[in-house]
């Protein structure tokens, strides 16, 4: 369209129809790069919107990650410098003796022994 619209007006007649011709096919022409630059401004405007967005998030997600590994870091902190008034201790201990028949050919019997410990928390002296 550009192409068509220069070559007319270069090589047109100067006469005063010629003259009007040219002028309004150069305001269409100016009135068409006008629209296609406003388009491209606000597009241009959304991308920076959407990457203003996009890094605000990131920042928000990358601070919250840092507060929690400081909040954790700090319990951790804690918990060695000031020590635990609780250890763990054995409770309750059982031996259990049994025995069970065996699928085998001589039919003998097998002895199983099982122990088992439960373990609960009590106050460091």
């Amino acid at each position: 369209m550009i192409r068509l619209l220069l070559h007319s007006w270069l090589f047109s007649s100067h006469s005063l129809a010629g003259v009007s011709q040219q002028q309004s096919g150069l305001s269409r022409m100016l009135q068409f790069f006008k629209k296609k630059y406003q388009e491209l401004k606000m597009k241009f405007r959304t991308l920076k919107i959407l990457r203003a967005r996009r890094n605000a998030r990131r920042r928000i997600r990358t601070t919250e990650k840092a507060v929690q590994a400081l909040i954790i870091g700090l319990a951790l902190v804690l918990v060695l410098l000031v020590g635990c008034n609780y250890n763990m201790v054995p409770h309750e201990t059982k031996i259990e003796y049994g025995t069970t028949a065996t699928d085998s050919k001589n039919d003998k019997l097998q002895e199983k022994r099982f122990i088992t410990q439960s373990w609960r928390w009590s106050k460091h002296d």
